[in-house]
């Protein structure tokens, strides 16, 4: 058995300190052999520096860095995703040259190789991103047979669309999970009796805030139209993530867990 623990979008300062305080508290409690983690918003809420990617795969021993729409948000990316080898874009958005930065195969702890795919959705995002379920259904052909266990991180705005890929690729993967509304659901389920799913992890950051935001300039925009410069929240740190155990002969999965854990409780804990 492969279990994989799975962290929604890390937002900004806040996020980060959640992630390096609770992780190894996590790792404890949960003995995981993957962990994966959302970084498109950990550079200030907008996108991803070498400095934090070699920090979440260095000392805090992340498998994968998975993305979204902000993933180019700086620019220096474009400096070190070639030499990031567990970096995992978003296959189909227009502005990712080729499908195959959305997949990535590695192998856990455990020895077992598994698969990661990162795509993006199109409703209510960039209509010009490319069709996601086209795109993956190319993307898990290129994945040798032996490698059962199979994760989608899809990146969507709309609920909808989430769980029609989710049932698109039931019983062909092994766990899809849904980040970017930064909401956690309460949904988490075994789809056909083989792939784990949940609409949404929801964030690790600041909730005192407007989806991560600082809430008085996002209240301000909401309000009036005007857009006032947004600054991650440092207040009331949550981290949310699931957790599913899979079968590494079949790439069923065989559980899965939703955990919420604020920051300021589990220290006092």
């Amino acid at each position: 058995m492969t279990r994989l623990l799975a962290i929604g979008d890390v937002v900004g300062k806040g996020g980060r300190r959640c992630l390096e305080l609770l992780l190894p508290r996590a790792r404890a409690e949960f003995r995981p052999d993957v962990v994966l983690v959302n970084g498109e918003n950990a550079a200030g809420g907008f996108g991803l520096t070498e400095k934090i990617y070699d920090g979440l795969v260095g000392p805090l021993g992340v498998d994968a860095v998975t993305m979204g729409n902000h993933w180019h948000d700086k620019r220096e990316i474009y400096d070190f995703m070639g030499r990031a080898e567990r970096l995992v874009l978003p296959a189909n958005m227009a502005n990712v040259q080729t499908e195959n930065l959305g997949l990535r195969i590695l192998k856990a702890h455990g020895g077992a190789p598994f698969a990661v795919i990162n795509l993006i959705g199109r409703a209510f995002m960039h209509g010009e991103n490319r069709d996601p379920f086209a795109a993956v259904d190319r993307l898990l052909d290129q994945i040798p047979a032996a490698v059962r266990v199979r994760i989608v991180d899809m990146h969507a705005e709309a609920t909808s669309e989430k769980q029609g890929l989710a049932w698109y690729l039931s019983g062909r993967v092994s766990l899809v999970y849904g980040t970017h509304s930064h909401v956690p659901t309460a949904d988490e389920r075994i789809m056909g009796g083989k792939t784990g799913f949940v609409t949404d992890i929801g964030m690790t950051g600041g909730y005192d805030s407007v989806i991560g935001m600082r809430k008085e300039p996002a209240i301000q925009r909401l309000v009036t139209g005007e857009k006032k410069k947004f600054e991650p929240s440092t207040e009331d740190l949550w981290t949310c993530f699931i957790v599913a155990d899979v079968d590494e002969a079949t790439g069923q999965c065989r559980s899965i867990q939703r955990v919420r854990w604020e920051l300021s409780k589990e220290l006092d804990a």
